[in-house]
């Protein structure tokens, strides 16, 4: 098989929530695993359900803090383990 065309699922979350403040459009944190947990928290990119709904329709900032409580999330759940 090509190994280009394999994507990797388990690298490290691209999240700044800083940099993205600055950006005109930012990019969904979206990892493609799209599985809800019990709390209604994607375990792939730690957005909420709604956030991740309403994404499109977000403006910078809005994203930029959707992003910034995904990453305290990530966080989180690093430490519960």
């Amino acid at each position: 098989m090509n190994k280009s065309k394999h994507r990797r699922f388990n690298a490290p979350m691209k999240m700044n929530p800083e940099n993205s403040k600055n950006q005109h459009h930012t990019e969904s944190p979206c990892r493609k695993v799209c599985r809800l947990d019990e709390d209604g928290m994607c375990v792939g990119c730690f957005r909420m359900l709604d956030e991740i709904a309403n994404w499109q329709i977000m403006n910078g900032q809005e994203r930029a803090e959707v992003l910034r409580k995904a990453h305290l999330r990530m966080q989180l759940r690093d430490l519960k383990l």
